[in-house]
């Protein structure tokens, strides 16, 4: 999915901006947003959201100096952006809408792990899941992280699905080493202190992003599938 600007059906005007170098999101006034990402990370009010595209081989050793370095190169304000990075290719991202709810995901499973195996003796390759949600509802924080462990939840029954496991364990994988997740919220209406699987707002949540990462897993399993039989020589 590239696209040069589009503006998603989602609450207060959410603009979607796609490059080969950044999948951008922004909104015209800021949102209440936990992000587990290296710029922008924790709470805070965030208009700008933003998922830079990084080569395979990247190995960057001040990886939070260099999203700020991105985004003053595209002259967001780092005070109210959140900023992550992927190898994922960036047409790959998969957007899904729910009833007040929009998922941005773009996915890889080359670096899917198993959380509970053991680490010693664990090379991972690059790729990462990264996932943003949008929700046009008041959480409190606690809600917040709620709505962090639905997400969470939702992307391990997405690589359930697909039957991904981690290649270095044998065992399914739970995500990749370097998963990011941000959630945002317009904290208009009524406030709701839950988010969870026993909530509606949790199961639609739950659906909304998992939706978003089977379809992002599948595009980058099928691209990956492609370039493999390209390279093969054929005589």
């Amino acid at each position: 999915m590239m696209s040069g600007g589009s503006r998603l059906a989602f609450g207060p005007g959410l603009t979607l901006a796609v490059d080969e170098g950044c999948v951008q999101l922004t909104t015209p006034r800021p949102l209440w947003t936990l992000s587990s990402a290296l710029v922008g990370g924790g709470f805070g009010w965030r208009r700008h959201y933003c998922n830079f595209h990084v080569d395979k081989d990247y190995a960057g050793h001040a990886p939070a100096r260099d999203l700020a370095t991105w985004l003053e190169a595209r002259r967001i304000p780092s005070g109210e952006a959140m900023a992550m990075m992927t190898a994922v290719r960036l047409e790959h991202l998969a957007v899904v809408e729910g009833d007040g709810i929009l998922a941005a995901v773009t996915a890889g499973a080359g670096n899917a792990v198993d959380i509970t195996a053991p680490l010693e003796g664990d090379p991972r390759p690059v790729g990462t899941i990264n996932t943003l949600v949008f929700l046009d509802g008041c959480l409190t924080d606690g809600a917040m992280v709620n709505a962090c462990l639905s997400a969470s939840e939702a992307k391990v029954r997405a690589l359930q699905s697909l039957e991904v496991h981690d290649p270095h364990s044998g065992t399914p994988a739970s995500g990749t080493s370097t998963d990011c997740l941000a959630i945002a919220a317009t904290q208009t209406g009524a406030q709701t202190p839950y988010a969870g699987s026993g909530t509606r707002l949790g199961r639609e949540l739950g659906l909304v992003v998992y939706r978003a990462t089977r379809e992002a897993l599948l595009a980058s399993r099928e691209w990956r599938r492609d370039a493999e039989q390209r390279a093969v020589p054929h005589g």
